[in-house]
């Protein structure tokens, strides 16, 4: 087993991109289930979840080779 423990900072930047994007989606969604259709809370989450979808297309696009 090995004694080496978790370093700050270590982590994959796409990663971070991919878990990032993935929280900003859920918040989104929550905001649009939580408020009228229209309302500015229900824009603010529609437009967190665009956000999240694209930072998490983003980090899982850039390590693919094409």
């Amino acid at each position: 087993m090995s004694t080496e423990r978790f370093v700050p900072g270590t982590v994959e930047w796409f990663v971070q991109a991919v878990v990032a994007g993935g929280i900003t989606l859920v918040a989104g969604l929550w905001l649009t289930a939580l408020f009228r259709v229209g309302s500015p809370p229900w824009l603010a989450g529609v437009t967190l979840a665009v956000g999240g979808v694209a930072g998490m297309t983003w980090g899982i696009y850039s390590e693919l080779s094409l």
